[in-house]
């Protein structure tokens, strides 16, 4: 008897980060621990949106034993990365979104579309650049190249705003709530922080 196929875990939208580093002590980047995005997902639905386990395995797209094994594993990696000082990246898995999600390899906005546009035929909304990479159906997201050398929110506080980097609307940071987990109410562009090192390239790119 042949194996189950595998269904692609189905994710609401690409997390707004690649992944968490410790704030001191040693660490090394290299030893990482892999948070799978269908990890990242469970812990998101039951930890965050308290959804119960068969509430989060239809949104995820699995049964309940397969989001129970998904959870737990999850679980046990923060534990791990947590008590032995470990980076956390988000990475990899067999995922697809609820929506059509695509990501400027060029000022690193990451947006949604109603429907699918060709990558020959896409430019990026933000910065008119063709190096536009388009992230569904895949577990190795393009936008995991940003963030590795960069801390764009260094120093910021809690003060400050949210904005658009197409339109420039402004909406005011809330403590503890990354700008890149909210989108643009006109533009469906997700938001970053105002005077970043990324809001400030945007704005070189845009001359």
């Amino acid at each position: 008897m042949s194996p189950r196929p595998k269904l692609n875990r189905q994710l609401k939208e690409p997390p707004s980060v690649t992944g968490f580093i410790p704030i001191n002590g040693d660490y090394n980047l290299a030893d990482k621990v892999i948070l799978l995005f269908e990890e990242y997902e469970s812990i998101r639905l039951m930890d965050y949106e308290n959804l119960t386990q068969l509430e989060a395995s239809y949104k995820l797209n699995v049964s309940r034993p397969t989001l129970t094994r998904i959870y737990d594993s999850a679980r046990k990696k923060v534990a791990k990365a947590f008590v032995e000082n470990k980076p956390i990246s988000i990475e990899g898995g067999d995922v697809s979104f609820n929506e059509f999600w695509y990501y400027c390899n060029s000022c690193y906005s990451s947006y949604k579309t109603v429907k699918q546009i060709s990558i020959d035929e896409i430019t990026c909304p933000v910065c008119n650049s063709g190096d536009v990479s388009f992230i569904q159906d895949s577990g190795d997201w393009p936008y995991h190249k940003v963030g590795k050398n960069h801390n764009y929110g260094k120093k910021l506080g809690i003060e400050g705003n949210c904005i658009c980097p197409k339109c420039d609307k402004k909406i005011a940071h809330e403590a503890g709530i990354p700008c890149s987990s909210k989108l643009c109410p006109t533009c469906n562009i997700r938001m970053i922080r105002e005077n970043t090192e990324h809001h400030k390239t945007i704005l070189k790119k845009r001359k």
